[in-house]
């Protein structure tokens, strides 16, 4: 059963909001944002004067003359542009434009065929479920003629090469979660995928790759060959990670790190039609104030989930941009370390929850249209369950629970053991994004109060998803990020321990109470094998119950998706199952 709702004490919450320039008091009249918005659009507004003035060269060299230039503008930088190795927004972002696959999400959120000639169907044979057996066999069947960026055809041996190297146990994202067992090839251009067992989602699995296998497979060979760790030495390769052979509308012609990508024409390209946009300039700019300025001077034609709620209101008054704003199942969330104290203690961890006031986050920065998560399940999706259990904010009764945990205030007032080491619970957040900074300075505030010991350990995008969360010995308190989920709601890639992602598979070891619920694991087996909708459902938000008491992570909020788009720029159509490039090729630019 959910907790019992619970007004904050009044006076806790405004001496915490108060305390910070960016949010006004909650206790009066006034929105709470209303300071905020008006001190916030003279800032942006001064910006934008001083950056139109400074950047007039590179705005006129945005008009018509030469080649036409799309600018993307990002505050992140990807690791790589392989299709198979990236696990930032970013770089998914980037290879959308370069990448195309077997099957992917349009702008209606719905699935299509991009290489494959049709969806896998029952109908047409072409999925073959055998409930006796508890298996199914999917046949793809590729569109013929075409090519890679370096002319050589696509064909299913690409398709089984990239299963190959993604089914090696040193691959960074390997998980026997990935329902397909084996790939048989019939020809070249038909393959069968014999699956693990029983999938309600053939005709939606977006994770089915093509590899050019004439590139890859003797630099495989040769990574495999230097012994060690084979992931490591095929990603170290150029090839590989910076330069690949792609198939997509654009390929890679530049990276000048911390400044910008560029993407030039693929000569060969063939899956979809020609683009009329010549290249595709990606700008990497952290501090998202600049990237604002960028946008409302015209320096950027499009950003895509990177800058703020209020940022994009702001935007409504520039002439040029538009801003869209796009629900989305994106959850900003908290990873924590749950194989160690003092976050391996469920109670700790539904403490610590239950000291965010997040509602007050949701009203102070985001005018109410990003509230608090409940579960890893959005309250739209039908599959949600809306009676688990709810950390509603209420510092008393966070102290509770920790005192049930062996918490207790010193003569400092800190909370600590009974053997005096201080409950401490650092938070590590993105640097240069002001949201996440704001809301980690707010959560830092907020425990502190009760007596938490916590600083803020700002660090790049880069290092949280290349080393930090790869790195569970030297991984201490929480980690405050966003994940994108799908509309399939797939429990096993995130919370079955041993089979999860690779960030959180090695926090979720053995020995916590999360990793050891054995029901947990149960419902997430039968959730894979139940093709009848409603009862999947059922399932589902019986394991939402679950998690929702485990906290494997700290849900904090749902986003809201803000894109801005400047007018020169036509065809663009977000979605929230869509990459940002899907359909890049029927972009104009005038």
């Amino acid at each position: 059963m959910p907790n019992a709702p619970c007004d904050p004490p009044t006076g806790a919450r405004q001496s915490i909001f108060n305390s910070f320039p960016f949010i006004t008091s909650l206790s009066t009249g006034e929105h709470p944002m209303k300071r905020y918005s008006v001190w916030m659009a003279i800032l942006i507004f001064s910006l934008v004067i001083v950056g139109c003035v400074a950047a007039a060269p590179a705005g006129e060299m945005m008009e018509d003359e030469g080649p036409k230039v799309l600018v993307v503008g990002t505050s992140q930088e990807p690791e790589n542009v392989f299709v198979m190795w990236g696990s930032t927004r970013t770089g998914s972002d980037v290879m959308s434009f370069m990448w195309r696959k077997p099957i992917s999400f349009g702008g209606d959120n719905q699935p299509f065929a991009e290489i494959l000639e049709s969806l896998p169907s029952q109908a047409d044979g072409t999925w073959v479920v055998d409930e006796e057996a508890g298996t199914m066999q999917v046949t793809y069947k590729f569109r013929q003629g075409l090519k890679w960026s370096d002319g050589e055809e696509i064909t299913v041996h690409d398709l089984a090469m990239a299963f190959e190297i993604t089914s090696d146990p040193n691959y960074i994202y390997y998980s026997e979660s990935f329902p397909v067992e084996s790939i048989e090839v019939v020809d070249d251009y038909t393959a069968i995928l014999h699956y693990k067992g029983i999938n309600l989602f053939p005709d939606q699995e977006v994770r089915t790759h093509v590899i050019p296998e004439h590139v890859y497979r003797p630099l495989w060979e040769e990574a495999k060959a230097k012994g060690g760790n084979v992931w490591e030495n095929f990603g170290n390769i150029e090839q590989v990670a910076i330069k690949p052979v792609v198939n997509g509308p654009y390929m890679l012609e530049e990276w000048v790190p911390g400044s910008h990508i560029r993407l030039v024409r693929n000569p060969h390209f063939n899956v979809g039609e020609e683009p009329s946009i010549d290249e595709v300039l990606y700008r990497i700019i952290p501090d998202l104030n600049s990237l604002a300025v960028s946008v409302a001077s015209g320096q950027v034609h499009l950003t895509d989930g990177w800058l703020s709620l209020e940022q994009a209101n702001a935007m409504e008054s520039a002439p040029e941009v538009d801003p869209i704003f796009v629900p989305a199942l994106w959850l900003e969330h908290a990873t924590i370390q749950v194989n160690r104290p003092p976050l391996s203690d469920k109670l700790v961890r539904q403490a610590v929850l239950t000291a965010i006031d997040r509602d007050g986050i949701n009203e102070a920065l985001f005018k109410g249209q990003q509230p608090p998560a409940h579960s890893w399940i959005n309250s739209a999706h039908p599959a949600y369950n809306p009676d688990v259990r709810q950390y509603n904010y209420d510092p008393d009764e966070a102290l509770r629970l920790l005192a049930e945990a062996g918490y207790t205030p010193n003569a400092d007032g800190q909370l600590a053991d009974s053997d005096g080491n201080l409950l401490e619970i650092p938070i590590i957040t993105i640097s240069g994004d002001r949201t996440r900074e704001q809301v980690s300075a707010l959560v830092q505030a907020q425990w502190q109060e009760i007596g938490i010991t916590t600083e803020v350990k700002p660090v790049s995008a880069r290092l949280l998803f290349s080393e930090t969360l790869f790195d569970p010995p030297n991984f201490e308190g929480i980690a405050i990020w966003r994940w994108v989920f799908n509309a399939r709601v797939e429990p096993r890639g995130f919370w079955y321990p041993g089979e999860s992602a690779a960030q959180l598979d090695q926090l979720f070891a053995e020995g916590n109470t999360w990793a050891e619920n054995e029901r947990n694991k149960e419902l997430i087996d039968m959730i894979d094998a139940e093709l009848d909708q409603e009862k999947r459902y059922a399932l589902l938000q019986e394991q939402q119950a679950i998690w929702a008491e485990e906290l494997p992570v700290l849900p904090i909020y749902w986003h809201v998706r803000v894109a801005t788009v400047n007018t020169a720029l036509e065809g663009y159509q977000p979605a929230d199952q869509a990459m940002v490039g899907w359909n890049v090729e029927t972009w104009e630019l005038e």
